[in-house]
């Protein structure tokens, strides 16, 4: 029997009265071959209350065991202690917070405001504003990375991608320019100056932009559409890229933009996680699980699992040995963060 790794009930605690919903999206979801662990085990359910509405984006402080969300629907940021498994304070009257980013270096967290095409800048201690920088109104700012070379907050916004200087909140350099349309996920090169971007209303192509030389190029997803996520193996020069129409995990080499494999996975996605240390990719599908991909080697990739969730969850974040979800409030049940440990 496989080991679960020892993040499990008696570090993080189980709310044993919170019960998990059962899904038809789930129960019909395609059965992998079956494992005598699953790669993924709930262990953890933190209740969030008062969120209403679509959970969005995730960032973290894994030394002070915080996870910071953006509750789109409910135009607040969430912090919650995965520790103490509740909401340690939340930020309300923010306008379509889709994007957030903590950097830990500055004590900072950064809150992408879609309808307003801002950036609010708060304190990572007492979460106090500090700062509301404007990218423009048409903006769309969206998903935010940290660039720790350059000290830099990268933004995801139409056209292409925005900078902010983490030292000084304010905005800096020229835009790097994409191919027009909105900027969803996107993920940058350490080892190289490459941003890789989603821009699914571009004919549903991959932009790569140099930070350097602001060069652009598109790729192509050989007729798959709507990619949303996206991660990055470096190492292996291989982009994880998830459409939803049809739901594929595509991968793409990233020395030539070429496909290399694709395989099925749950519907619905916006986020996903490649697991470097046991060589996995976790993609959260909102039609009620999340579909575990295994990198048997950088050509080959198989199904291995479709753990259950519930329908609406589709973002969350990774770290360390633990995948934690947003789910939607829903009925009498309260928003929800729920933790899987993972398995070796």
């Amino acid at each position: 029997m496989k080991k679960l790794l020892a993040v499990g009930l008696v570090a993080f605690g189980t709310l044993g009265s919170l019960t998990m919903r059962n899904t038809k999206s789930a129960i019909a979801a395609p059965q992998a071959p079956s494992r005598e662990l699953a790669p993924l085990q709930l262990i953890q359910r933190i209740p969030v209350p008062g969120v209403t509405g679509r959970i969005d984006h995730f960032t973290a402080f894994p030394k002070r065991r915080l996870l910071i969300f953006a509750a789109l629907g409910n135009n607040s940021m969430e912090i919650v202690n995965t520790f103490e498994a509740k909401v340690v304070q939340s930020v309300k009257g923010l306008n379509e917070p889709q994007g957030v980013l903590y950097v830990p270096g500055f004590d900072k967290i950064f809150v992408a405001n879609a309808a307003s095409g801002t950036v609010k800048v708060y304190d990572g201690k007492t979460y106090a504003l500090r700062s509301t920088i404007s990218l423009g109104d048409e903006s769309d700012t969206n998903k935010l990375r940290w660039d720790e070379d350059s000290k830099r907050v990268f933004v995801g916004i139409v056209g292409g991608i925005a900078m902010i200087d983490a030292a000084t909140e304010a905005h800096v350099g020229k835009d790097l320019k994409g191919s027009g349309a909105h900027s969803e996920s996107f993920q940058l090169e350490r080892k190289g100056s490459r941003i890789f971007v989603n821009v699914p209303e571009d004919g549903s192509v991959v932009n790569v932009i140099d930070r350097k030389t602001g060069e652009l190029t598109k790729w192509g997803l050989n007729g798959v559409k709507a990619n949303y996520p996206m991660a990055l193996d470096e190492d292996d020069h291989r982009l994880f890229v998830v459409t939803r129409r049809p739901p594929f995990l595509m991968v793409l080499d990233t020395n030539t933009g070429k496909e290399v494999a694709r395989v099925p996975v749950g519907g619905s996605c916006d986020d996903v996680y490649y697991d470097s240390e046991r060589k996995r990719i976790y993609a959260i599908g909102g039609e009620g699980f999340i579909s575990v991909v295994q990198q048997n080697d950088p050509d080959h990739y198989t199904l291995s699992a479709n753990i259950p969730s519930a329908v609406g969850v589709r973002t969350g974040i990774f770290f360390g040995t633990s995948l934690y979800v947003g789910v939607p409030a829903a009925g009498l049940e309260p928003a929800q963060i729920w933790n899987y440990g993972v398995s070796e």
